[in-house]
């Protein structure tokens, strides 16, 4: 009984990361599972100029390969094969064509992280790094390739940047790679993203040069920039870190608590939801990815009824992450689907 009631929970969830982009949904249906790339080539075309869109089309794409043909391991040599995705097939056949290179770059990366899976590093096989480096420095070589065909184009800077974290770059790579960025898109939202993931403690940073960094980004957006949300990441990445590794004893709920009694975090909060989420401004790409984030921190902090809007313009549309880093081995769809009956009650 139990189990079919829960059956019958999850279905009101959708976590394909295409969401409710029927474009983007049917491009990747259409070259992973039918062989025809001409939906994601027309796709990718549509957002040259659009940014933000663009740099969310790259990575969906891309990231539909995981666990499928491309991702397969020759038992011989125990490598990955990279020529047999859709996107190594796209990328051959367009050899000039910025978006097939933009796209296959960043499913290597994918595929780099499939093999590499998402423990903790001390528990990752020697062999599986092996392979991890040797993907991503494929990558390397597609993205500067995508880079050279299309130099106005932020996207491939984006893609480097995540490279350089991957890879442990020194600062004055990463920071040179993000002064090319901004310089072409002040106010990437991705970017921004992936350097607040660069200052994170899992990756060598500090709590306090990631929360200064969210919050120097978000006192300086624009009324409605989707930036406003950066120091609620952060959060979220604080409460990861302080359950698996700096106080593993603690529970979800004390995690959450400590949240809810920082006052500048509850700031933090309340400028994401005045700033950003009750602005009239229209929906960028990543919207739902960070009204999760939104929903996640306004339900770990206990704030329900402030959750109840959030919830209600996200719908189905549930992220694996944040929601998987809940804790007590909560399943992530286990997790937000009780915070929204809990937003639903206090609305």
């Amino acid at each position: 009984m139990i189990s079919t009631m829960w059956r019958i929970l999850t279905r009101q969830i959708d976590t394909n990361q295409a969401q409710d982009d029927t474009v983007l949904r049917e491009a990747c249906t259409q070259a992973r599972y039918g062989s025809d790339r001409e939906p994601a080539r027309k796709a990718m075309a549509a957002t040259r100029g659009d940014y933000d869109r663009r740099a969310r089309y790259v990575r969906v794409l891309a990231e539909s390969t995981a666990g499928g043909l491309g991702s397969r391991v020759d038992r011989t040599t125990g490598r990955v094969d990279t020529d047999a995705a859709w996107t190594d097939q796209w990328a051959a056949r367009a050899p000039n064509n910025p978006d097939a290179q933009l796209v296959r770059a960043h499913s290597l990366m994918s595929r780099a992280w499939e093999v590499r899976g998402g423990d903790w590093a001390s528990a990752v096989r020697p062999e599986q790094w092996a392979e991890f480096h040797r993907l991503l420095e494929l990558a390397g070589q597609v993205n500067d390739l995508a880079r050279h065909l299309a130099p106005e184009d932020p996207t491939p800077w984006a893609n480097q940047l995540e490279l350089m974290i991957d890879q442990g770059g020194s600062t004055e790579e990463v920071e040179e790679t993000w002064r090319e960025l901004t310089r072409l898109d002040p106010w990437h939202r991705q970017g921004h993203a992936l350097k607040l993931t660069y200052h994170c403690k899992k990756w060598g940073g500090s709590h306090e040069a990631m929360f200064d960094f969210a919050r120097s980004v978000a006192a300086a957006a624009p009324a409605g920039s989707p930036l406003h949300v950066l120091p609620v990441c952060a959060a979220a990445e604080w409460a990861l870190w302080e359950h698996d590794r700096e106080s593993p004893g603690s529970t979800a709920d004390e995690i959450g608590q400590r949240w809810r009694q920082d006052p500048i975090m509850q700031s933090d909060l309340d400028n994401a939801l005045s700033l950003w989420f009750h602005q009239p401004a229209s929906r960028h790409a990543d919207w739902l990815n960070d009204a999760n984030f939104l929903a996640y921190g306004l339900a770990r902090t206990g704030r329900d009824a402030d959750a109840a809007s959030v919830f209600a313009s996200i719908g189905r549309y549930m992220t694996t992450i944040p929601w998987s880093w809940w804790g007590d081995r909560v399943r992530g769809d286990a997790a937000f689907i009780r915070a929204r009956r809990r937003a639903r009650r206090a609305a």
